[in-house]
């Protein structure tokens, strides 16, 4: 039936190709023409090295990996965690390279790999397994050999006609930050030889600033791409095409909801527009029209927060956890800004609102755990806009829980969330209940 309906010319879907919270949009890209422009002329240009970068959610990966596609580029990812060392990193690129040297299925998209070079890779694949030097129940470590640099790594990759994709590379350490700018400026020179070769760093905001700093000789090569948070109009195409590729409609109003609670985040609209769908029975494309209700909205978001609470509660737990301080740094700031009840606020604000009960709270204090708020290494749990000097929460539920929280933690006098969660949830959800229907 399904083969029929496809020869019909109505091609059935799957929900979760369509509405894709966790992972690229691929079936259901909204087109960015700005950004698509300016990353395939970075893609073309012959050594220059790609760094993007926005907030979580804004939808990065998902702009890299359709203007690969466009340009049809092979590309490896390796992914980025706080104790990643650049040693690591190009091992775990020389094994997600070994498809194409190891197997004779041609890939998608042409490439130049000589006998000669296949060799070299089998070599070193040799040396790798040869040279783990600790192995336990819990751990294998894998030594660098001397003839895999990052120059041999440049190498394999351009005969693959592959672009490197290094994910959340903000999280490593200061000291791997400088290394991966060397390797860039050396991915720039091998580009006589290998015009394909390049780097793309997928990272948080103000990730480009750190490279620059420590390779000065690089900025001349470098592309910048900020990607910005999602425009209302944005969301909607999101929502409307996928309402259509599903054969389903949700009203305006359901729209202009599911819109703001999205908070200008791709991530957040993926998986409500799919809880809309899920509960109204929807996993593939409808064979008829199917209107979705306004009131499912409330059950969505729900299930969101149900799902999000643990991550919830840890984001908190950690955000509040500091060494023995005078001053209570993160719950003064968190409670300032909830209590100023505006989405956006100022430094100014903030701290005038925690002086309120803290007269000699230092500004100083203020600064350095917005700043920690605003990173990765905070969880961007807030969020900065450099044009007009505000901060605001990242997650709007979050917000809510974050007060929810906060309120509970003060009655029972406690620093710790984990004996009141249940408590918190409950009321977290019956308040986001009040809030929808209002």
């Amino acid at each position: 039936m399904r083969k029929l309906l496809n020869f019909l010319g109505f091609r059935i879907y799957q929900l979760e190709s369509v509405f894709t919270p966790s992972n690229a949009a691929k079936i259901n890209y909204v087109n960015r023409p700005e950004l698509e422009k300016k990353v395939d002329k970075a893609l073309k240009i012959v050594g220059t090295q790609l760094i993007v970068y926005g907030h979580s959610g804004s939808g990065k990966t998902t702009l890299i990996r359709k203007a690969l596609s466009r340009n049809k580029r092979n590309f490896i990812k390796t992914s980025c965690i706080s104790t990643s060392t650049l040693e690591e990193l190009i091992v775990n690129a020389f094994d997600k390279l070994n498809p194409y040297y190891t197997t004779k299925k041609s890939t998608k998209h042409t490439n130049k790999i000589t006998s000669t070079l296949k060799a070299t890779y089998s070599g070193i694949e040799s040396a790798l397994q040869a040279e783990s030097t600790t192995e336990n129940a819990t751990e294998i470590q894998r030594v660098l050999p001397v003839q895999l640099t990052y120059e041999k790594l440049a190498e394999f990759l351009g005969a693959a006609n592959c672009v490197w994709l290094i994910d959340d590379f903000h999280k490593v350490k200061d000291e791997e930050k400088k290394k991966l700018a060397e390797v860039m400026k050396a991915f720039v020179d091998i580009s006589d030889d290998y015009p394909e070769v390049k780097i793309i760093a997928l990272g948080a905001v103000k990730s480009p600033r750190e490279v620059v700093n420590y390779n000065k000789e690089l900025k001349p090569r470098l592309s910048e791409t900020l990607v910005p948070l999602l425009s209302d109009n944005e969301l909607r195409a999101i929502i409307e095409n996928g309402a259509d590729l599903l054969n389903v409609t949700f009203s305006d109003n359901l729209i202009n909801q599911t819109i703001s609670y999205s908070n200008a985040l791709g991530s957040i609209c993926h998986i409500l527009s799919y809880n809309h769908c899920d509960l109204n029975g929807i996993d593939k494309t409808s064979r008829t029209p199917k209107e979705i209700p306004d009131s499912v909205i409330t059950e969505s978001v729900e299930d969101y927060v149900k799902d999000k609470a643990d991550t919830y509660q840890e984001k908190l737990d950690n955000a509040l956890k500091q060494r023995e301080r005078k001053f209570k740094n993160v719950r003064l700031i968190l409670t300032a800004i909830i209590k100023l009840d505006k989405e956006n606020v100022t430094h100014n604000e903030i701290l005038t609102k925690i002086q309120e009960v803290q007269p000699d709270y230092p500004q100083g204090n203020c600064t350095t755990y917005l700043k920690k708020l605003i990173s990765s290494d905070g969880n961007e749990i807030l969020r900065f806009d450099e044009n007009a000097g505000t901060y605001s929460f990242s997650d709007p539920f979050f917000k809510a829980f974050c007060k929810m929280a906060l309120d509970k933690l003060d009655e029972e006098n406690k620093d710790e969330l984990s004996d009141i969660k249940e408590l918190i949830l409950k009321n977290f959800i019956n308040k986001i209940r009040v809030e929808i229907k209002n």
